[in-house]
């Protein structure tokens, strides 16, 4: 386990560096800065420009800003934004707490609904149960998540139920438990589409094994089948969606959060972009890559941890006369 850490650690830094080169190269590449809108109004004189420029660097070639930066993220520094003029990672580090709080619960909610929805179709297959999962599958893949969130919007804005928008400089604390609810919902219901036609079809496919089959066979109550049993033989393709979902989430809730008024990552690039905030920007891009690259780790440790045949096997025991004995592993559900 300690050796697959480390290597996809190693993996990602590699990763992160090539990402971050190319996101600088296409910001340069896109032309302006944070002080070009400085300069159409004609608010500093042609000699405090060139001063900015200086004193902030960007009157440096692009290889240079980029070694720069590089270098001060290797000894933690982000910079410092050109908009909020304050350091990059005390703007970035509330709004992450809150990105990561909408993403677990987004995940929960998906996660749940998909496997009991999914175990009740598994078990009547041809029934009310199974059509309506079908049905489900098919809606929440083909409606986009703008479409969702403007929906969403629309039905918030009739109650007082779930309060939305705001200052965004509230805490985690502060705000209301439901507040969280109506972005959570429009996040999860796209990822029910994924996880509830692979738990479906897993279920399906455990239910019919003959460890399942056994183990009805000795009295055990079908829930408990179902749990114990069939769902650890379903959960490996599960697991994997689950660390493509999560690093999908972070990245990819720009949309829901504008909409809905959610003050995390997702807004938080919007205003990078708008202002050409490039040390922020840099930022925002660095942590959502590495969400994504935490995702995909803790994924397969997951993974290795609910399954042993995917864990390294040792040399086998050798006997006395030279021998060696292997061990049948069994089945993930038996």
């Amino acid at each position: 386990m300690l050796k697959l850490i480390l290597s996809r650690t190693l993996q990602g830094v590699v990763v992160l560096v090539v990402v971050s080169a190319l996101t600088f190269a296409l910001l340069a590449a896109a032309g302006g800065d944070a002080l070009g809108e400085l300069a159409s109004e004609g608010g500093a004189s042609e000699a405090t420009l060139r001063e900015l420029r200086r004193v902030y660097g960007l009157d440096e070639p692009l290889a240079a800003r980029y070694a720069r930066w590089l270098v001060n993220l290797a000894r933690g520094r982000m910079g410092e934004s050109f908009y909020y003029h304050a350091p990059v990672a005390t703007i970035i580090w509330p709004r992450l707490v809150r990105t990561l709080a909408l993403a677990a619960a987004a995940l929960l909610l998906a996660v749940s609904f998909s496997l009991a929805l999914g175990a009740l179709a598994a078990r009547r297959q041809g029934s009310l149960w199974d059509r309506a999962s079908e049905l489900v599958i098919l809606l929440t893949a083909s409606t986009p998540r703008i479409v969702l969130a403007l929906i969403t919007l629309a039905i918030v804005a009739r109650t007082s139920w779930f309060p939305i928008g705001g200052a965004g400089e509230e805490t985690l604390a502060d705000f209301s438990p439901l507040r969280i609810l109506p972005p959570a919902v429009v996040l999860a219901l796209p990822l029910v589409a994924l996880f509830l036609a692979q738990a479906r079809e897993g279920l399906s496919h455990a239910l019919a094994q003959d460890f399942v089959q056994v183990a009805r066979a000795k009295g055990l109550p079908e829930r408990t089948v179902i749990v114990r049993h069939a769902l650890r033989d379903a959960l490996n393709p599960l697991i994997t969606l689950f660390g493509y979902a999560f690093g999908s989430v972070v990245s990819g809730s720009v949309i829901v959060e504008t909409v809905l008024g959610w003050p995390g990552l997702g807004a938080l690039s919007v205003n990078a972009v708008r202002y050409r905030d490039v040390p922020l920007l840099m930022g925002v891009v660095m942590i959502t890559a590495t969400a994504v690259l935490a995702g995909n780790l803790f994924a397969d440790i997951l993974l290795r941890l609910n399954d042993p045949r995917l864990r390294p096997r040792r040399a086998p025991a050798r006997t006395r006369r030279g021998g060696s004995r292997s061990l049948d592993l069994p089945a993930p559900g038996a």
